[in-house]
């Protein structure tokens, strides 16, 4: 998902008007390396001038999307294709526009290789940043660890977006007795002992890796608009 403020005119940013003409969107992680780009690139302009060219960004179109293809920032770590989802408008208070909250699907992830610990994308070398009030922002250099206390291995796994230790708990379920199945159907949430994942299994699967899912809430960067698409 990305945000963008109307003009005081409610005029819709070109990113909001070219997401839901096309059903489709990039996202590029916001770093402190491009963060003079993240600054110039928020710049009004009007309707069909490529802000790629104009502060001088390279791009790397999408793989994943059908046509029009979608451009992303070539220089950031992490890139995502989106399939349009919907908009959601917040009213705001004149002089200040509407912002438009614009959600996709994630159908395609590229991260670069340097950027990655142990199969894990390391945000102490992409060094994301994140808009704070007034005209503040902040990078990210440091991170810890905190799981909450009591919670099941499926809770857990939710957590830390492990597309590969979600896809061992589901052969786990799938292959479960029927009997098992229909007594679970009505639960909210299996618990972590009609799983049977084991150490081995649940360690190789949290470490995650290119393929797996990250937790994008943080920090967000839709980049330049492509308005001639």
């Amino acid at each position: 998902m990305f945000s963008a403020n109307q003009t005081p005119r409610n005029d819709r940013k070109d990113s909001v008007r070219n997401a839901e003409i096309t059903k489709r969107f990039c996202w590029s992680l916001a770093t402190w390396e491009l963060r003079e780009y993240v600054n110039q690139s928020a710049e009004w302009l009007d309707y069909g001038i490529d802000e790629f060219e104009k502060v001088g960004l390279e791009k790397e179109m999408s793989t994943v999307l059908g046509d029009p293809k979608v451009p992303m920032v070539k220089r950031s770590p992490v890139r995502f294709e989106c399939e349009y989802y919907s908009t959601l408008r917040l009213p705001g208070n004149p002089p200040m526009g509407t912002v438009d909250v614009v959600i996709g699907k994630v159908v395609g992830i590229h991260i670069a290789d340097w950027a990655l610990t142990n199969g894990k994308l390391d945000a102490t070398k992409t060094a994301p940043i994140a808009r704070c009030g007034y005209f503040q922002y902040t990078v990210v250099r440091e991170l810890f660890d905190m799981i909450i206390p009591g919670e099941s291995e499926v809770v857990r796994a939710g957590l830390e977006g492990s597309v590969k230790l979600h896809t061992v708990m589901a052969k786990e379920l799938n292959s479960s007795k029927p009997a098992a199945r229909e007594a679970d159907r009505d639960k909210e949430m299996p618990d972590s002992a009609s799983l049977e994942v084991n150490s081995t299994e649940f360690e190789d699967a949290f470490q995650g890796g290119p393929s797996g899912t990250w937790d994008s809430r943080l920090v967000s960067w839709f980049g330049p608009h492509q308005s001639d698409h």
